[in-house]
């Protein structure tokens, strides 16, 4: 159920970060935004611990902060320019 979660959030950010960051071209699009998506969803809730709300045993709103922050580095370094 952990890595279900993970996957959910993973998939609402990298939506999240498409629609925020539609103008910066990537390779790969979409899946490369879902690759740092799942990476910082998994790291946020490994950094910040157990706090907030917490689902399956995963801290949905420190995934949610990690999601966003690797995916939008992700982006930045990535990115075409």
């Amino acid at each position: 159920m952990y890595y279900l979660v993970v996957i959910v959030i993973a998939l609402i950010m990298a939506w999240l970060l498409q629609v925020l960051f539609s103008g910066k071209e990537m390779p790969g699009g979409y899946w490369n935004r879902l690759v740092g998506a799942l990476i910082g969803a998994w790291i946020g809730d490994l950094i910040l611990g157990d706090w907030g709300w917490m689902l399956a045993g995963y801290n949905v709103i420190a995934g949610i902060i990690g999601s966003f922050i690797v995916g939008w580095l992700y982006i930045l370094i990535f990115a075409k320019k």
